[in-house]
């Protein structure tokens, strides 16, 4: 009986989901309480392929297609397919520890209350050295997650990320599965999908924990470790943030306006503060200041978009 669905959403990324499978093909949990499925956010031929390296023969392995881009499209359309009681997320660019799914499983079954959520250790793999450039605070954006050595309920300031990220298939449905408005789409780095849903099932009351034994590592390709990817992140995570907190009655036009005024000054803000920084010499500074104001920009590219769609 299939207990815990693994879904794995790829796009476009061939040679790294071939890794990411290759990871759930040996999980401690018996074969026959687990299935794994795959869902392609792209249509690829070559992904296809990889799957079926891994998936034929095996009848707990699933390959399904979501034409519509974008990752929360693709998350919904896994979490419609899971026969699983529950669902674990995983990225395609990331391995699963041998015990993963039987972690997740013991947390589950194990708590009480049980909880709504279960997100665990993500460690990075740089291939190497990280760059000195990246900063402690910025790590989450890399989707790294260390809350510590003991399980506990999230708290108010901690995160968990897609990467490593467990849900009751029915709490998820109930919460609204994944909002289309966020979430990567394509090669549009938009986030802030998975805080928004276990904010959503904190504000029904339900638990959201932190499990340290449930791990996977997720790479750092060199791509990613260029300052230009991650000025590039920080602007789709501005631009994420506004649309993470908009109320459900939506914004008035005189809040956007507001909010656009006051993001237009934090960016003016951080352009004099990097300009200082570089005529002074303080490199460290100039770096931080512009990842500052890159990800002010982001924030007010989306006030002005909801500013045009606003008609109030």
């Amino acid at each position: 009986m299939i207990k815990i669905s693994a879904v794995i959403c790829t796009f476009k990324r061939a040679d790294y989901l071939r890794l990411a499978l290759r990871s759930l093909c040996d999980q401690t949990l018996a074969s026959g309480e687990y299935e794994v499925i795959v869902v392609d956010n792209a249509a690829d031929k070559e992904t296809a392929a990889v799957f079926h390296e891994y998936g034929d023969g095996r009848a707990n392995f699933r390959y399904v297609v979501e034409n519509r881009v974008g990752l929360s499209h693709a998350r919904n359309k896994g979490m419609k397919c899971a026969a699983g009681k529950y669902i674990a997320f995983m990225d395609d660019d990331a391995r699963a520890d041998d015990h993963w799914l039987e972690t997740l499983m013991s947390a589950f079954e194990g708590l009480s209350p049980r909880p709504a959520a279960i997100g665990g250790r993500v460690w990075l793999d740089w291939h190497g050295e990280r760059p000195r450039w990246v900063p402690d605070r910025h790590l989450s954006l890399y989707s790294s997650v260390d809350h510590g050595d003991k399980g506990h309920l999230l708290e108010e300031t901690e995160y968990l990320v897609g990467a490593n990220l467990a849900f009751n298939k029915q709490a998820l449905y109930d919460a609204g599965g994944f909002d289309p408005n966020l979430g990567r789409q394509g090669s549009v780095l938009l986030s802030g999908e998975e805080g928004k849903v276990l904010q959503e099932l904190r504000n029904r009351h339900l638990g959201v924990y932190y499990e340290p034994g449930a791990v996977v590592w997720h790479s750092v390709p060199p791509s990613r470790q260029r300052p230009g990817w991650l000025l590039k992140r920080m602007f789709w995570d501005g631009a994420s943030q506004p649309l993470v907190n908009r109320p459900e009655t939506g914004f008035s036009r005189r809040s956007l306006l507001s909010n656009a005024y006051t993001d237009l000054r934090q960016c003016v803000k951080w352009c004099g503060s990097t300009l200082g920084a570089v005529l002074s010499g303080k490199r460290s500074r100039a770096w931080e200041s512009l990842l500052g104001l890159c990800q002010r920009a982001g924030r007010l590219r989306t006030q002005i978009r909801l500013l045009a769609w606003n008609h109030d």
